[in-house]
């Protein structure tokens, strides 16, 4: 075990290293001027090469992320091209709240689509199934902000039941904060659970088709204890590598949902910063959403590694 999460940590740091190599590239390949983003469309061409060469704009691109790279080892992200605020605090204050909408939003997939999966394998070819298959067809078919449109149509403006956005931390009034986070997380986690349906569902027929399962039945088990002690825990190890995948999606995508619910978080300063062509805040939001899905995908790994009855019998042949 010690050896696989060693293994893990080695595998994490070239991986992060290249993904951060990718983001730059494709941060400062993109079509337009964070000079003229900057200093507004009427800047002289003199304003703009000061700008850059303030920045090191004007330099080759390798030698910008050797520069960058190394300032962001020493924690360094820069300084806002808009604001003039340095990148690294703002992100670190905003990072709470994309983390809680994801967090929440990904409990609301997990809720809905390991029931659902399992009750659609259980069920195969029934009317539950394809009742089951259909709303997961239904929810991967509706646009996360189409969804959240909605929401806001029904439970805020016609029902009047929940805020139409804004923030109050949890720590301040817990019910406010619920009230003001379900439906990004509902716009969310529904859509997500569209996968996971899926993919629960799948995972299970697999298991029911087991040898033994077949003989649970044969020694009388109910459906209850079939699914609950026999083939859920095994199910759940292909399940928990893609909802960690399904998470990482989660954490990019709330960059529309927060901006339409005017949640200041990670999401909106990556929606503002695109607009306005502040590559410091887009390179230091794309790495912290890139760290989070690769830290995710190993804990999830280490998480099916324990699962995995092979590997549980793999150590007690070592020991």
């Amino acid at each position: 075990m010690l050896t696989q999460v060693s293994h893990r940590l080695l595998a994490f740091i070239p991986t992060l290293f290249v993904a951060s190599i990718i983001l730059f590239l494709a941060i400062n390949v993109v079509p337009g001027s964070a000079a003229r983003a900057a200093l507004g469309i009427d800047a002289t061409a003199q304003a703009i090469a000061r700008f850059e060469h303030q920045y090191g704009l004007d330099r080759p691109l390798h030698l910008q992320y050797l520069e960058w790279l190394g300032r962001a080892l020493r924690g360094d992200f820069g300084t806002s091209f808009q604001n003039h605020v340095p990148v690294g605090p703002e992100i670190l204050k905003r990072l709470p709240l994309t983390l809680e909408l994801a967090g929440i939003a990904f409990l609301i997939a997990i809720v809905i689509s390991v029931p659902c999966g399992a009750l659609a394998a259980y069920n195969h070819q029934r009317r539950l199934d394809k009742g089951i298959t259909l709303v997961a067809t239904l929810f991967g078919a509706i646009p996360n902000f189409w969804l959240a449109t909605i929401l806001i149509l029904i439970l805020s403006l016609k029902l009047q039941l929940l805020p139409t956005g804004g923030y109050i931390a949890f720590t301040e009034d817990p019910l406010a904060n619920l009230k003001l986070m379900i439906m990004p997380a509902l716009s969310l986690g529904i859509v997500s659970s569209a996968l996971l349906i899926r993919i629960m569902r799948t995972a299970m027929l697999e298991i029911l088709n087991s040898n033994f399962i077949v003989t649970a039945k044969a020694k009388g088990a109910d459906g209850r204890t079939i699914i609950r002690r026999h083939a859920l825990r095994n199910a759940l190890i292909p399940f928990l590598t893609v909802a960690a995948v399904e998470f990482g999606f989660l954490v990019g995508s709330v960059v529309i949902i927060e901006d339409i619910f005017l949640i200041p978080g990670i999401g909106s300063l990556v929606l503002v910063g695109i607009i306005n062509r502040d590559y410091p805040v887009l390179l230091a939001s794309a790495l912290v959403i890139t760290v989070i899905v690769l830290s995710v995908n190993m804990v999830v790994d280490l998480i099916a590694t324990l699962l995995d009855p092979r590997q549980v019998h793999t150590k007690f042949q070592t020991e």
